[in-house]
């Protein structure tokens, strides 16, 4: 259908059932994930179960509801999240081996290794749950489990459990749960009739990825993965743009961002007698665009093909020259009407998020592991991190400050709330502390649970090329937030 088809189009042909999924699923959409509401602090108690301590905040229905599960299964009496990754993790390798064996061993080299990653992760994960429900702390293993200075005193185990694997294991199925409504009912449709105009001259990419961009930043990177995926596999959206889309604007969420700022201090008040949360929110977002409108136009993204996802019918944006309201309506309702009841769609949503899923629990236990224990016992982190070293050095970095930047920035591929812990004891520079809350949101791509969590979906995106685009956007990044960090922050302000 054409713009003057569109344009032809009643909107009086279309049932009020039809407008009415229109409007009160793409609104409760909304709700779910941009729209921020107060819950005092609570805490529940059924009979022996004692519930974790939720403490009061403004924030969306699909973060609420995560501290809602978080504090139900981990932070009380009741620790059942250890266990749920782990049978998570579980369910990975019996993919590997039973349901999806031709994925990994008959599809590249690439594919087959990751596997082997899964399988060793698995192991790892079985010995940090065994630790946590029995208490056997393997005498070999003190490296994983001994409390580590760096990382605040907590095990490496500990770690990687508590600040990655629990919170990941949860916000994915809780992004998944609502996804359905801001992208199935007409919402990203509507939007994107408006939003393409920028979108493609700007980004190359249609407006459909406006929408997912913020999802993903107000709800979790794995939720823009979720939503790509659908989307591609329905031939909405090319493997060229479902690539672009996974690296260059599904970045980490505000739960990370709020990390990162807590992490280097910049939302202390007592310390600098404000708090930088607004800037730096702000700032990382805006970095992150400049970023994707480079990176989309170089190698290797730009030489990806505009091919659709095998089996599937074309279904791409329409242009429209004139009528643009009209339109965008005629095609929301359109996706609406053919669009199968909530139900099917959660549960189908659902059944897709649990291959991510298995695939970040086994996946993010072996690669999370590995970058912090090369982090805190080798200096092989630090002496790759040199390879910023010129970068750094263009905005006044030196000696203690300069190491520990590049380090920041290199360790930032392995996890991405490890660098803001390299400035939590000590005196550093506002620009230090700046720089390293916003390089690893602009630079997105790490192996912790990003790498895992993209490459579990369908869409083709290669691991060298992961590889390439981090590289490339964390040296665009450091240029682009230095030039901010000198022009927001004199270099006398250190704490």
């Amino acid at each position: 259908m054409d713009s003057s088809e569109l344009s032809a189009k009643s909107l009086k042909s279309y049932s009020a059932a039809t407008w009415l999924k229109f409007i009160i699923f793409s609104a409760f959409g909304i709700f779910a994930f941009f729209i921020n509401f107060n819950l005092p602090e609570y805490q529940i108690t059924l009979g022996g179960w004692e519930w974790g301590l939720v403490k009061a905040q403004s924030n969306v229905l699909c973060s609420h509801l995560t501290n809602f599960i978080k504090a139900a299964l981990y932070t009380g009496n009741f620790n059942a999240m250890p266990f749920v990754v782990w049978a998570i993790g579980a369910y990975a390798v019996v993919d590997v081996f039973a349901l999806r064996p031709q994925k990994y061993f008959h599809t590249g080299k690439v594919n087959a290794v990751f596997a082997i990653f899964k399988v060793i992760g698995f192991v790892v994960l079985s010995m940090i749950t065994v630790d946590i429900y029995f208490g056997v702390h393997f005498g070999f293993m003190g490296w994983l489990f001994d409390p580590v200075a760096s990382l605040n005193e907590n095990s490496i185990a500990n770690f990687v459990m508590k600040n990655i694997l629990v919170t990941i294991c949860i916000s994915i199925p809780c992004a998944s749960l609502f996804l359905p409504f801001l992208v199935d009912y007409g919402l990203v449709d509507f939007i994107g009739v408006f939003v393409r105009l920028i979108m493609r001259p700007l980004f190359r990419l249609p407006g459909r990825a406006a929408v997912i961009m913020v999802t993903a930043f107000l709800g979790n990177f794995s939720a823009g993965h979720i939503a790509v995926n659908d989307q591609y596999k329905n031939g909405r959206m090319t493997e060229r743009e479902s690539v672009c889309i996974d690296t260059s604007l599904s970045t980490v969420s505000v739960g990370f961002l709020l990390a990162l700022a807590t992490n280097t201090g910049l939302n202390n008040a007592e310390l600098w007698g404000k708090s930088y949360w607004n800037t730096f929110f702000w700032v990382a977002f805006l970095i992150t665009l400049i970023v994707a409108l480079i990176g989309v136009r170089i190698f290797p993204l730009n030489k990806i093909p505009d091919n659709y996802y095998e089996g599937a019918t074309p279904n791409p944006e329409k242009v429209i020259k004139k009528g643009v309201a009209k339109a965008a309506i005629v095609e929301a309702l359109d996706i609406v009407e053919a669009q199968a009841n909530p139900g099917k769609r959660i549960a189908y949503i659902m059944k897709e998020t649990m291959g991510v899923l298995g695939t970040v629990s086994a996946g993010t236990s072996f690669f999370g592991t590995a970058g912090v224990v090369l982090y805190t016992f080798t200096p092989i982190i630090r002496w790759i991190g040199y390879i910023f070293w010129p970068f750094f050095r263009i905005f006044g970095f030196t000696g203690n400050e300069l190491t520990t930047a590049c380090t920041g920035a290199m360790i930032s591929f392995v996890e991405v709330t490890v660098p803001g812990l390299l400035v939590t004891v000590g005196q550093w520079s506002m620009r230090l502390r700046f720089m390293l809350a916003v390089l690893p949101v602009s630079s997105i791509i790490f192996l912790a649970s990003f790498v895992p969590c993209c490459m579990g979906t369908e869409v083709p995106v290669k691991f060298w090329h992961l590889c390439v685009i981090w590289l490339e956007r964390m040296l665009i990044s450091i240029i682009i937030t230095g030039i901010f960090a000198v022009i927001l922050f004199p270099a006398s302000m250190v704490a």
